[in-house]
């Protein structure tokens, strides 16, 4: 099928349609440059007693954001610190408020509970409004649409009726939790669509169940024949076995721990490729090809690096991650990028549409 009938142009329309390209993104971030960022924005956070934090929010959001490339052009954050700060001081009063009645008014907590429950995904709707319309890509911005009733369905009800059905509406709720995400943000007058089916995310829940099952049997069978669960009676155990079990007991804990990343690397890879890769933008679409060996490899190996240096490799562990996410990911466009800019941005400022009320906070999620 030539491109002409792929995109639908009909014949002896005198011209052909434009050729579809594949755009990646590109991230140029370097570890060491986002340890210095990083270092001090830690650094700073303690000694505030985590005021800086809002501060320390900015400047790493600028500078990933600064170095993401596509098409030959970076995005960009314009949040303030002060609205993420005022998000997390109110969330931090309220939390305050919870623990002073719980304490002394425990009758109340049978009216607080259902105002967090409904509270949730509220904080969410308002905290993803905020991640958008903070976000500019040629100098026009991203916005969000989504309402509280349907956040509260997405967030909440489809959780409990995932519990009632004993999770078998889980990959469902998940579904709904991603698509209430992206299915209501725009790029200018743009609007995002969702199309990653309901048996996508099924198919890499279950595996990702099996596999879980099929480790932890592994585990308590190792457990066993290690001993560590019981010893035999009346047979003593001298410094040497103790040493040994000791030792046998880290490796096994190491394992465990790759194994774990393992699974988790399965999921992760399947959940981005589901997600970002059911997103279309007007005639975009978004190919996500994360491949799961790769990436388990990155966990492990930023695990091992973390660990061995006490934290201290986080910085590179982020930049490696972030890196391979965006480097496997691209934008399916008929041609240049321009002419879709152009067509989004019709109707409003070139900066993009007036942003920023009270409630536009950043809640820390």
């Amino acid at each position: 099928m030539n491109d002409s009938t792929a995109t639908g142009a009909s014949p002896g329309a005198g011209a052909a349609a434009p050729d579809r390209v594949e755009i990646p993104f590109e991230f140029r971030g370097q570890g060491g440059e986002y340890f210095r960022i990083w270092i001090v924005n830690l650094l700073l956070s303690i000694v505030t007693l985590g005021i800086y934090s809002a501060w320390a929010k900015v400047r790493r959001m600028r500078y990933f954001y600064g170095n993401t490339f596509l098409d030959g052009e970076s995005f960009e954050y314009h949040g303030q610190p002060l609205a993420i700060l005022k998000g997390r001081l109110i969330v931090f009063g309220g939390y305050v408020l919870f623990i002073i009645a719980s304490q002394f008014y425990p009758w109340l907590m049978f009216v607080l509970i259902p105002v967090i429950i409904l509270g949730v995904p509220w904080i969410i709707m308002r905290s993803r409004m905020f991640q958008m319309r903070m976000t500019s890509y040629r100098n026009l911005r991203f916005n969000f649409h989504g309402l509280f009733g349907a956040a509260l369905a997405a967030f909440i009800g489809w959780y409990v009726l995932a519990v009632l059905t004993l999770g078998a509406l889980f990959p469902y709720w998940i579904k709904k939790r991603v698509e209430y995400s992206l299915a209501n943000s725009s790029y200018g007058h743009q609007r995002f669509r969702f199309v990653t089916s309901t048996g996508t995310f099924y198919k890499f829940c279950l595996i990702t169940l099996g596999l879980s099952i099929l480790a932890y049997g592994v585990f308590i069978a190792c457990v066993f024949s290690l001993g560590l669960l019981h010893a035999p009676r009346g047979v003593g155990i001298d410094a040497s076995m103790l040493r040994l079990l000791g030792v046998g007991g880290f490796v096994f804990l190491i394992a465990s721990a790759v194994v774990a990343l393992g699974i988790v690397g399965y999921y992760q890879s399947s959940f981005m490729n589901a997600s970002f890769g059911g997103v279309e933008v007007g005639q975009l679409v978004v190919r996500s090809r994360l491949r799961t060996w790769p990436l388990i490899s990155i966990y492990v190996t930023n695990f091992l690096g973390i660990l061995l240096t006490l934290g201290l490799f986080y910085p590179w562990a982020k930049i490696r991650q972030l890196r391979y996410h965006l480097e496997n990911t691209a934008v399916n466009a008929p041609g240049s990028l321009g002419s879709f800019t152009a067509d989004a941005s019709q109707g409003i400022d070139a900066i993009g549409e007036e942003v920023g009320d009270f409630f536009d906070v950043d809640f820390g999620l």
